[in-house]
């Protein structure tokens, strides 16, 4: 068989070098001097300068997984098996999986493995990796929040108002040009002003909002306003009610997921990291407290939380930006009436962006009702109940063999592990594994077995109930009374709503659409 190969190069900041490039450059003469000794042909090499092996969002590996998609390649080449990935789980189901399911041939040549030939030794040289890279995040945040407790600023760009010192990065000074701007915030609160008023206030003199006038990279793209951007609610609120405008470093605001991923979790307040007086303040701390007091006293539900109270509350769009349309009331001497209207232009309307849409929500509601009763009527007046059955024991079967292979996975999964263990038992007997790594990689394995072993529990459970449903018919039953109550809508639920609207849209000369999760209904 021939072999048109990828070479594959990666570094990460966290890793050994003089030179980034002179690295990248080394592992690609590693693997071409490989090819060439074994009448290998390189199609291309795929590199990742600066990007970690924790996880496999990298430019450079997502086009070698495109070319090999699209047949290009069919053998990718690393320096070792760390080149590829660090993180155990998703490094071993690239070269167990992936790769084997494509007929691509894997090759780390240092490791000297080959999935042709294959290596018992494979989940523990990962395991080895992923340790490695548990055990560098491990000291990079301990390093960082030691930082973070000493009062040292570790971000890249200083809180609005401040700016970092030339003299030491880590520590913040005031920024003189917008020091008056952070005063006039607190002080058009104390005068009683909301965020909201305030953030017109702002942007209606022109003031650049923090991301332009600290020239992020974000900021490059603003144009609304003259290019200076509009202060939102949230901006103004952060700022008034931030400890850092009277001296306090708060950081640690948030946290990532894990070790191996990019997301990031808002922090709790008990775990932010606040250091009393590491900088000099722009407020002082009475008229801190006396804002903080104000906000405290006007706070009240956001009319985003009551939209879920209306049929179709949150789902409704502003058909020309996109963004949701909210659901307002006025109250009026014969009643109560409901409309809507864009908030998008609720916020920037001042500015001539977008238009109000605003049309009666309760007539609205009542035509949106309607279509949707005449709809469901016509679906299964022409759908044949006669197939309903045969269709609802197909599709019971089809979930059986659906869970009989995520089974025969697990299973195989787990015989891995425990091979992985006896692998490794043998390895300590034999002094090629001391007793402290013998003990983590164990722990480690044991707990992906536990895991493995209750998830197997619950299939087997889930198969058997539908395995009884097959015999006693359940599913049908449940169909038809499904069909029933989205035929009637008598009584419709948001529940019921959901499951059958996509979402609403409404256009500036209110004009409605609406879009159904299925298809076959339209």
């Amino acid at each position: 068989m021939e072999y048109i190969c990828g070479g594959y190069e990666r570094l990460s900041d966290a890793d050994n070098k003089n030179e980034e490039s002179s690295s990248i450059q080394s592992q690609k003469i590693i693997i071409d001097s490989f090819a060439k000794f074994n009448n290998l042909k390189i199609y291309k090499h795929y590199s990742d300068d600066g990007y970690s092996g924790g996880n496999f969002d990298r430019p450079a590996f997502g086009e070698m997984i495109n070319d090999i998609e699209n047949g290009k390649i069919n053998c990718v080449i690393t320096k070792d098996l760390s080149r590829l990935g660090r993180e155990l789980y998703k490094t071993g189901k690239y070269i167990e999986e992936y790769f084997l399911e494509k007929c691509v041939r894997y090759i780390a040549i240092n490791d000297s493995y080959d999935s042709n030939i294959g290596d018992s030794m494979l989940g523990i040289r990962l395991s080895v990796n992923d340790l490695y890279l548990r055990d560098v995040s491990k000291k990079v945040k301990t390093s960082l929040r030691a930082k973070q407790n000493r009062g040292d600023y570790i971000g890249s760009f200083p809180l609005y108002g401040y700016k970092k010192n030339p003299k030491d990065n880590h520590k913040l000074i005031v920024d003189e040009k917008v020091r008056n701007i952070v005063e006039l915030i607190y002080n058009l609160a104390l005068n009683g002003k909301s965020p909201s008023k305030i953030a017109e206030i702002l942007t209606l003199k022109k003031i650049p909002i923090p991301i332009v006038y600290k020239q992020e990279p974000r900021g490059k793209f603003i144009t609304e306003n003259d290019g200076f951007g509009i202060w939102k609610r949230q901006t103004v609120f952060g700022i008034l009610t931030n400890e850092m405008y009277i001296g306090n470093m708060v950081q640690n605001t948030h946290n990532k997921i894990s070790y191996n991923s990019k997301k990031l979790r808002k922090t709790t307040k008990e775990e932010l990291i606040v250091v009393k007086g590491t900088h000099e303040g722009i407020i002082s701390k009475d008229i801190f407290d006396k804002v903080q007091c104000i906000i405290k006293c006007k706070k009240k539900i956001r009319v985003t939380d009551r939209q879920l109270d209306y049929l179709f509350g949150g789902m409704i769009y502003c058909h020309e930006c996109g963004h949701s349309i909210r659901i307002s009331k006025d109250v009026l001497k014969s009643g109560i009436r409901h409309y809507t209207q864009c908030n998008l232009y609720t916020r920037k309307g001042k500015f001539g962006i977008c238009s109000s849409h605003r049309v009666n929500y309760d007539w609205l509601e009542e035509d949106i009702l309607e279509y949707l009763q005449n709809v469901c009527k016509n679906f299964f007046k022409n759908y044949n109940f006669n197939d309903l059955e045969n269709n609802s024991q197909i599709i019971v079967i089809k979930n059986i063999k659906e869970i009989n292979k995520k089974i025969e996975k697990l299973t195989n999964l787990l015989n891995s592990h425990k091979q992985t263990i006896d692998n490794l038992y043998m390895d300590k007997v034999k002094g090629l594994v001391d007793e402290e790594m013998y003990k983590r990689i164990y722990e480690q394995t044991k707990i992906e077995i536990n895991k493995l072993n209750l998830e197997l529990e619950q299939l087997n459970k889930k198969k058997q109930l539908n395995e009884k449903q097959t015999s006693n018919n359940i599913v049908f039953n449940r169909f038809k009374s499904s069909a029933s109550d989205y035929m009637s809508l008598k009584y419709p639920t948001k529940d019921q709503i959901k499951r059958l609207v996509d979402r609403v849209e409404i256009d500036k000369d209110k004009k409605i659409y609406v879009h159904l999760k299925f298809s076959e209904l339209k």
